[in-house]
């Protein structure tokens, strides 16, 4: 389960869990031949000039998307983001 927590200045605190269900929904998702073909079409198509430099793919492999969310859970309580604003906001991203 991924795990957000934003902490304000003021110390008021709270927790956004992301379970894994959710995360194998959005791979789903992201690697739908649908949801690529529609975004190859009427974005990259249109905007062939500011998109030339950077590597966009035709599609996502599911298998995959699969396996990369196996591997994640294997690594539970990894730290990936922890930043600290300068007016005291902490936000920790943790699996």
């Amino acid at each position: 389960m991924f795990k957000v927590k934003v902490k304000n200045k003021g110390n008021v605190k709270f927790t956004i869990p992301l379970p894994y269900l959710f995360l194998h929904a959005g791979g789903w998702v992201a690697s739908s031949p649908l949801l690529w073909k529609f975004v190859n079409s009427n974005f990259i198509q249109k905007n062939v000039d500011e998109h030339a430099k950077s590597f966009i793919p035709l599609s996502i492999d599911r298998k995959e998307v699969k396996a990369l969310l196996r591997e994640i859970k294997k690594y539970r309580g990894l730290t990936i983001v922890e930043v600290i604003d300068k007016d005291g906001t902490e936000v920790v991203v943790k699996l």
